[in-house]
């Protein structure tokens, strides 16, 4: 029964300091307050999806009551229809949800052979001075000259949001982050995900990030920017194609650098993992991210009515007017999630929209392949979707997470 979830969530925050004070850099950067000003709101609109004239207004309704999200969507991850949305083919900037197709390559690395899980990287200066001792954004704390094995700076990607151990891992792959990030783009462009700006393996803004590490022709203002609807297609490929992600992002806990001096726990911030505070029992993780003009965001994949779902909730800002505490994308996840138990008729409804990027006509397969030998690949070309998208450009000044 769709009731009002104000009062719940009230309650929650008040049990979450008792609950949940865990150490984490994840958490601790939630207390600041995200900045949606007007360099978050430079991008061109595009079309959203259309729901068909059967779609419950009442369901409709309670989300546009309940949840704060400056973008949300639900999708059945067998039929790919969108279940719930809003501005869900709108791009806004996503992260440290980035890192989600960062741990993607990794474990592609891992199966193609080109690294181990028990390999040792050796933590270089440029990573330990110009990412992991910047205090603004979240980071394992690598140390120049330590080695650390691939599973330890795994669990560091996606239970602490390290930066630091992001660009480790992909650097080992690539050799450099634009190369790894050149590596995003290409497999963005493959899954036929086109409207999407990248610059960094983490979501770190250049902003945080030295200019020396920043992409060839990006400036200052330049940060990850991608669709509710993409960000949920990339998650879902990612952890189809690698189940062992999800592995990593249901653990609660790991030991990092067991038997070392740099020993130490990380603890998995997911309030929506079974037993936490938004606990669902099919919750399977997968990632958050915060930025200033981000916003607080999740993308989780887990089971509902018997359904894989993949959501995604961004730019969730403000504070609860109870506690004074920030608002957090697991409460918006929840409603989003839990409006959907009462309409499992949804999932039959062949009249939804898909996020199924539209496959580009024969002749321009054609064409596309005799330009190919004349110029490179843009990154940031024309979106092909069921409804026609923009090509955006905006200024994003903004702290990390």
């Amino acid at each position: 029964m769709l009731t009002s979830h104000r009062v719940k969530h009230f309650v929650k925050l008040g049990l979450a300091l008792v609950l949940f004070a865990q150490p984490s850099a994840q958490i601790f950067a939630l207390s600041k307050t995200p900045d949606l000003g007007s360099n978050a709101t430079n991008i061109q609109p595009t079309e959203d999806y259309v729901e068909p004239e059967e779609y419950p207004q009442k369901l409709k309704d309670w989300y546009a009551q309940n949840m704060d999200a400056r973008s949300y969507i639900a999708v059945d991850a067998e039929t790919h229809r969108v279940l719930a949305q809003k501005e869900g083919n709108t791009p806004y900037p996503i992260a440290s949800m980035s890192k989600v197709i960062s741990i993607y390559l990794v474990y592609k690395a891992l199966d193609e052979g080109a690294l181990k899980m028990d390999q040792m990287i050796t933590v270089s200066d440029a990573i330990a001075e110009g990412i992991a001792s910047n205090v603004n954004l979240s980071n394992v704390g690598l140390v120049a000259g330590v080695e650390y094995s691939v599973e330890d700076l795994i669990y560091g990607v996606m239970l602490e949001s390290g930066n630091d151990a992001t660009s480790a891992l992909m650097w080992e792959i690539y050799g450099s982050e634009e190369a790894a990030v050149q590596a995003i783009r290409d497999q963005l462009q493959a899954w036929n995900i086109t409207n999407f700006q990248f610059y960094s393996t983490s979501g770190a803004p250049n902003e945080e990030l030295p200019e020396s590490l920043w992409v060839a022709g990006s400036g200052v203002d330049d940060e990850n920017i991608m669709s509710a609807s993409d960000v949920a297609l990339m998650t879902q490929y990612a952890v189809e194609a690698y189940p062992a992600i999800l592995d990593v992002t249901s653990t609660p806990e790991y030991l990092f650098k067991e038997g070392t001096e740099y020993e130490r726990p990380l603890y998995n911030p997911n309030l929506l993992l079974p037993g936490a505070l938004y606990g669902r029992e099919g919750n399977l993780g997968v990632k958050s991210g915060f930025t200033d003009d981000a916003g607080r965001n999740f993308v989780a994949v887990g089971d509902e009515n018997g359904r894989r779902i993949v959501s995604v909730v961004m730019g969730v800002v403000g504070e609860d007017p109870s506690t004074g505490e920030p608002l957090t994308a697991y409460w918006d996840q929840e409603i989003l999630l839990d409006g959907l138990l009462d309409y499992p008729e949804l999932y039959q409804n062949e009249n939804l929209p898909t996020n199924l990027p539209a496959e580009p006509e024969p002749e321009e397969v054609e064409e596309e392949a005799g330009e190919a030998t004349e110029e490179p690949a843009d990154p940031n070309l024309e979106n092909r979707r069921d409804n026609p998208l923009t090509n955006f450009m905006r200024n994003i000044f903004s702290i990390f997470n």
